[in-house]
């Protein structure tokens, strides 16, 4: 399975998100302004000079304006590309080894795929590529694993306590055995240039 997150930038050019662009010596009306300001002085361009100011309800016409987030920058440039976690690596021991209850140990690992995405986000260097493995046991019963024996080459603390966490809150079915397994899991975070 791949789980794929999109991050999008704005594009280069024109107005922020946002905003509205107001031509020069023309005003903006906030919303509920009154006054001379709230209605336009006269036709606007696509009204003739002998039509009436549009008007609903008896009020009188307002601008449109866009919402401002204030002090939001414009991003130029491209989109990001896409972030993928996708199985790198599955192996299943003390078990029968069957194709059955390695899909489960899988799918049962594969639902907290968007958490792994979420903890990429504490990467130390972000646009890292790399995997992330660990031992999981898990009791013959099911329910959340153990987690042991890390391994990764992508930096930081927090991402690696992130992960560990997200892996620990799987839950796994009964084992078909009913004994106690260890699950060898890695997984690989890549980005779609």
């Amino acid at each position: 399975m791949v789980l794929v997150v999109a991050v999008a930038g704005c594009a280069k050019g024109g107005a922020p998100p946002n905003t509205a662009a107001t031509p020069a010596g023309s005003a903006t009306v906030a919303e509920g302004e009154t006054g001379p300001a709230a209605a336009p002085p006269g036709p606007t361009p696509d009204q003739p000079a002998s039509a009436p100011p549009r008007a609903e309800d008896g009020q009188p016409p307002v601008a449109p304006v866009a919402p401002v987030t204030p002090g939001a920058p414009e991003r130029p440039g491209p989109p990001l590309p896409e972030l993928r976690a996708k199985t790198f690596g599955l192996h299943v021991g003390g078990s029968a080894r069957d194709a059955a209850a390695r899909d489960a140990f899988l799918k049962a690992l594969e639902r907290g795929s968007w958490r792994y995405l979420e903890c990429y986000q504490l990467v130390e260097s972000p646009g890292s590529e790399g995997t992330f493995g660990a031992d999981l046991r898990v009791d013959g019963q099911g329910g959340k694993p153990s987690v042991k024996q890390v391994r990764t080459k992508l930096k930081g603390a927090e991402f690696r306590s992130c992960m560990e966490q997200a892996l620990a809150s799987t839950k796994f079915d009964p084992t078909p055995s009913g004994r106690s397994v260890v699950v060898s899991y890695s997984l690989k975070f890549s980005f779609a240039w």
